[in-house]
């Protein structure tokens, strides 16, 4: 109802818009730019610094128009080369509402003698200010700038074409909506059979249920009863089994302590007498077997010293060869200097010979004495080479059994090893530092101690006897 009352206004408006230009019969056959579209003309421009036309914008118009009720969905100004051409398009909404709001446009401009027509009498007659109408066949069809923005996405229609269409869809949509209700209806019927059926089959159901429940209840009663009953059984019993068992555990209890006591007494003396054998037996074989060692180093040992003494004593004997010959070698040479002064005083032929022969008997004496102390050198050097290897095995036999070494009379002792442990002490009494201050001055000492030590004239003590008394003086150790 309220489609057509606007569809009666819409004629009513078209008919009266056109009284004066159209006869009636060509009312329906005036044709419009179609969604509906205004025209807004002589929209003020100017020039800015780059030489391009700016105008009021699109938004700015809109809000005017819908200040005034025209309503407008959007103004979208027209541009060409130049920038603003000074026309806009005023597009409003598709149905017989935007129509209205259209017309409303394009009446309000004619009253103010702002329209189309005032447009068209020519520069000389018109105003600043904006012309407006709605465009229609004339306004698609040209050929400008104007025209063209005009025939984007639009098209040419009569009212009565419009009006068929929309009538052409109201039947469509009649017809779908007819098809909807039948299958609706359809629906309708066969969701109602189904409930039925449903609403049949759950009472089935709720009946078999209840019968079912019944039939649960009665068989947990009659069990629950039968657990009782076994319940009650199997307590008595257990309850009877319980007591005889707690008799039998006292019994039993009070005879494992008597024999626990005993037994622990035994086992104790046993155990304690089995430790002592075990430890005993123990420490004699390790002493055994440390004496064992000891005694296998010390022959060893012994029959190094053996062996070493017997090559000293062979190389004291060489050695005083050695000197002898040196001692003949030195009087050779000094009668060979004598023989040399009376061969230049006399020149006797014999103590020529005699010299010769002195002076060979002293290169023989000289070669035996030089090969000689090489070969003592050699057996020197293999004999000290031996008695190094030997004191080294007896050091790592002893270091590596120390613990078992403690009781004997032989020894291995470190030489030019500190201990740096006392540093710290020390230096932390005397000086009053941090700890780690003090640690660092305590391996600074160490380190000069070390180096000292190697010195062989090196002393941390000085004897003062000035006064006839012996007085020890302890140097700066540099604590």
């Amino acid at each position: 109802m309220e489609k057509n009352q606007q569809k009666q206004e819409f004629l009513a408006e078209t008919s009266a818009m056109n009284n004066n230009d159209c006869s009636e019969q060509e009312q329906p056959q005036q044709r419009f730019v179609w969604p509906w579209v205004g025209l807004v003309a002589n929209i003020p421009t100017e020039v800015e610094q780059s030489g391009r036309r700016v105008g009021k914008s699109g938004s700015t118009l809109r809000d005017e128009f819908t200040l005034k009720g025209f309503n407008p969905t959007r103004v979208q100004p027209i541009w060409n080369f130049k920038g603003h051409s000074g026309f806009a398009l005023v597009e409003f909404t598709k149905d017989f509402e935007g129509f209205e709001c259209a017309m409303k446009f394009e009446r309000s401009f004619e009253t103010d003698r702002h329209g189309k027509r005032d447009w068209e009498n020519g520069i000389r007659l018109r105003d600043n200010k904006l012309y407006g109408w709605v465009a229609r066949e004339d306004d698609y069809n040209r050929s400008d700038i104007v025209g063209k923005n005009v025939k984007k996405k639009r098209d040419l229609k009569s009212i009565v074409q419009i009006m068929e269409e929309d009538e052409r869809k109201m039947v469509h949509l009649v017809e779908n909506m007819s098809q909807s209700i039948e299958m609706n209806k359809q629906c309708k019927q066969e969701l109602e059979q189904k409930v039925d059926e449903t609403s049949r089959f759950l009472e089935s159901l709720e009946l078999h249920n209840v019968l079912l429940n019944k039939t649960y209840q009665e068989g947990i009663e009659k069990m629950q009863m039968n657990m009782e009953e076994l319940y009650q059984q199997v307590l008595g019993g257990h309850e009877k089994s319980l007591a005889e068992l707690e008799a039998k555990r006292e019994k039993l209890d009070e005879r494992a302590r008597l024999i626990e006591q005993r037994a622990t007494i035994n086992e104790e003396e046993m155990e304690k007498s089995r430790l002592e054998r075990e430890m005993n037996q123990k420490a004699m074989w390790e002493q055994n077997e440390a004496n064992e060692e000891a005694m296998k180093l010390a022959e060893k040992h012994q029959k190094e010293k053996e062996k070493l003494h017997k090559r000293i004593m062979e190389m004291e004997a060489k050695l005083n060869e050695t000197q002898e010959l040196e001692l003949e070698i030195e009087k050779l040479k000094g009668t060979t200097n004598v023989m040399k002064h009376m061969v230049g005083s006399d020149g006797d032929e014999d103590i020529v010979k005699k010299m010769a022969k002195t002076q060979i008997e002293l290169d023989a004496r000289e070669t035996a004495l030089h090969d000689k102390m090489m070969t003592l050198t050699e057996k020197e050097r293999m004999t000290n080479d031996e008695y190094q290897d030997a004191r080294k095995e007896m050091i790592q036999v002893w270091n590596a059994n120390e613990e078992l070494m403690k009781q004997e009379k032989i020894r291995v002792k470190r030489m030019g090893q500190l201990n740096p442990e006392p540093f710290l002490p020390a230096v932390m009494k005397k000086h009053k530092v941090t700890q780690s201050r003090a640690e660092i001055k305590a391996m600074q000492l160490c380190s000069v101690w070390e180096a000292n030590i190697g010195d062989v004239q090196w002393t941390p003590f000085r004897v003062d006897e000035s006064d006839g008394t012996a007085k020890v003086w302890t140097l700066n150790l540099g604590v």
